[in-house]
């Protein structure tokens, strides 16, 4: 007799997204629909957006909560034996979540996805890149140091391990996430064809900046906290010479970017934008938020 196949529940967080109706027509199409037990949207809809569907239930925050906050309600909600996460500014290929079960069922207790995107807008094209170079299409198999929840999929018993996400981390909650697995001995398998197109609202290089800026603050509080896995350069924990060699460090991070992958030689166009968001990060960081308990 066959094995009955587990199932998947499927987390979105959602702060009033204008496009997550169209995040779930691309869910309720997967080619594995079969396997997805429930599509769990938590946070808020005043556009009224989310469809009303049999898979899909929406939890009401009835205010505003941070991304891992609204995960961890849905992984407290989930029933399913396999947890798989997208964002609301994502649309899944049909084959995004057969192709990330394909590998979960061949030993891989996490696995992400490859980011989509499209080149213009220009500032949108600019924040994927600099954000996720290393989880383009192009980009090669095999495992990561980290991995984001805007395309992830882990088995339940991965999250009764490792706990759940750290709701104190406003900005790089899933980095902090997955390099806890790691600590606990999980390899972060990166699946090429499990893909999502990432659409996000960043109108302006301001916007871009304050978001690297931010992401600065509370990465390098992540970066110092797994130094093991991470093994950043002694000088990032000296906030002067943090700022004082971000030039160096965005000239040299952005030149990595483009010469580890040929692919995106295409969008070149985007390096100003992409040095100056490594300069932002480095002023973010030289301002680390220390966490506390009880924040």
């Amino acid at each position: 007799m066959e094995r009955a196949r587990s199932q998947v529940s499927i987390i979105i967080p959602n702060l009033n997204s204008r496009m997550i109706d169209e995040t779930l027509r691309s869910l309720l199409v997967q080619t594995t629909l079969d396997r997805i037990a429930e599509i769990i949207v938590v946070g808020l809809d005043e556009p009224g957006l989310v469809c009303e569907h049999d898979l899909v239930r929406f939890v009401d925050t009835k205010q505003p909560v941070t991304a891992p906050v609204a995960r961890n309600i849905g992984i407290r909600a989930a029933s399913g034996e396999y947890l798989a996460f997208i964002d609301s500014d994502c649309i899944a290929d049909r084959r995004w979540l057969e192709n990330l079960l394909y590998a979960q069922e061949a030993g891989h207790s996490v696995t992400g996805g490859s980011i989509n995107f499209s080149a213009t807008p220009y500032w949108q094209l600019c924040y994927n890149l600099t954000m996720f170079h290393d989880f383009v299409c192009s980009a090669s198999p095999g495992d990561r140091k980290n991995m984001g929840t805007l395309n992830l999929c882990v088995a339940r018993d991965v999250v009764e391990c490792v706990g759940l996400m750290d709701e104190r981390l406003a900005r790089g909650q899933d980095t902090e996430w997955t390099l806890r697995m790691r600590r606990h001995g999980y390899h972060l398998h990166f699946v090429v064809d499990a893909v999502v197109r990432h659409c996000p609202d960043v109108p302006s290089l301001k916007a871009i900046l304050k978001l690297w800026h931010r992401s600065g603050q509370f990465n390098a509080w992540v970066r110092c906290n797994y130094k093991e896995l991470i093994s950043p350069p002694p000088f990032y924990e000296y906030p002067l010479l943090l700022v004082l060699f971000s030039p160096f460090i965005g000239f040299a991070v952005t030149m990595q970017i483009f010469i580890r992958n040929p692919h995106l030689l295409r969008y070149i166009h985007t390096f100003p934008v992409v040095f100056l968001s490594k300069i932002a990060w480095c002023f973010g960081a030289s301002h680390r938020i220390e966490l506390r308990d009880d924040l």
